[in-house]
């Protein structure tokens, strides 16, 4: 059998559903929908509030955190900021950092191809949630040789939460959160337990499974002229700007659900970056893709490779220029 059968071979081969995962996902989305159904009839407004609260936070872990700051390097940070982001992503209870990095890496990596956990190709519902119910066909620890994450194993907050993420993930994602509207405003146990716990991490997942397969929701194929056939274009604004991210994922305008230059996790950057807090915002302008057109042209050389010698790092006037970030 030569490569190109192996590797037709290995596309067509049909996986193996993961019974525990999905019984597990099964009972806690059922246990989500119960928060759901107290949401509207038990429980105190307070509790609804903390609870969306604690999810803005959890996105912004995911988003500003783990996405754009450590998966793709597209700005710096000093540790009080890495330190609040990595907190932020605890609350998600989606494993350390590390993980996160090493797993999104390897999806950028070998991206729609079966190499890919989330691969595109099999449709939104395997790339959201069916890849986590089913045995996968390839070797993940052979491929996570191939990551290179040398970068994350400098940074010690993050190697930190990795050697005791399992001490530190109950109590700041579980214990306390669930605590605190029992303690504070007499809620229910029970309405806290199912909102607090249940739903405001299932909302979180969601969320987080959503950076993966956004391309499908959000994304245009760039090999098709015609307007794209779907009832989405009611509900969602689709565009290139996803796979502008794959080509290009170092640029921290990238919005992670298929925006450019906006966005709640985009003006926190900016906002960290005029504190002082985030430092080195990397981007390319118009004329910077311009120009590496051209180079490639010129000289023959790799369109990415001109592109990432264009990328330039933010002034703190380009952050504050708004006429620049549309």
């Amino acid at each position: 059998m030569n490569e190109e059968e192996q590797k037709n071979h290995h596309s067509k081969m049909k996986l193996e559903t993961n019974w525990t995962s999905v019984l597990f996902l099964l009972y806690f989305h059922m246990c989500a929908m119960f928060g759901l159904f107290l949401v509207i009839t038990a429980a105190s407004i307070k509790t609804t509030i903390f609870c969306f609260v604690l999810v803005m936070f959890g996105v912004l872990g995911v988003t500003t955190g783990c996405h754009r700051l450590w998966a793709h390097k597209t700005y710096s940070a000093v540790w009080p900021l890495r330190l609040f982001l990595i907190c932020c992503h605890t609350l998600v209870c989606q494993g350390p950092v590390y993980d996160w990095v090493l797993d999104h890496r390897i999806h950028h990596k070998f991206h729609g191809t079966d190499k890919d956990f989330y691969n595109f190709k099999r449709g939104f519902s395997f790339s959201q949630i069916g890849c986590r119910c089913v045995n996968g066909n390839v070797d993940y620890k052979q491929l996570a040789k191939e990551v290179d994450m040398s970068d994350i194993e400098e940074d010690k907050l993050v190697m930190f939460q990795k050697s005791f993420y399992w001490v530190i993930m109950p109590v700041v994602s579980i214990l306390l959160p669930i605590n605190f509207p029992v303690a504070y405003w007499d809620e229910s146990i029970l309405a806290s337990v199912f909102i607090v716990g249940f739903l405001r991490v299932t909302i979180l997942l969601q969320c987080a499974w959503l950076i993966n397969s956004a391309t499908i929701v959000w994304g245009l194929d760039p090999l098709v002229k015609k307007s794209a056939d779907t009832n989405l274009v009611f509900l969602v604004t689709k565009s290139l700007w996803p796979q502008y991210h794959y080509l290009l994922p170092w640029d921290y305008k990238s919005g992670e659900f298929g925006t450019y230059g906006t966005g709640c996790s985009t003006a926190f950057i900016r906002i960290w970056a005029a504190t002082g807090l985030a430092t080195e915002l990397r981007t390319i302008d118009t004329d910077g893709v311009k120009a590496a057109l051209a180079q490639a042209v010129a000289f023959g050389k790799p369109v990415v490779q001109c592109l990432n010698e264009a990328k330039t790092t933010c002034t703190m006037d380009d952050v504050l220029d708004h006429t620049k970030h549309r």
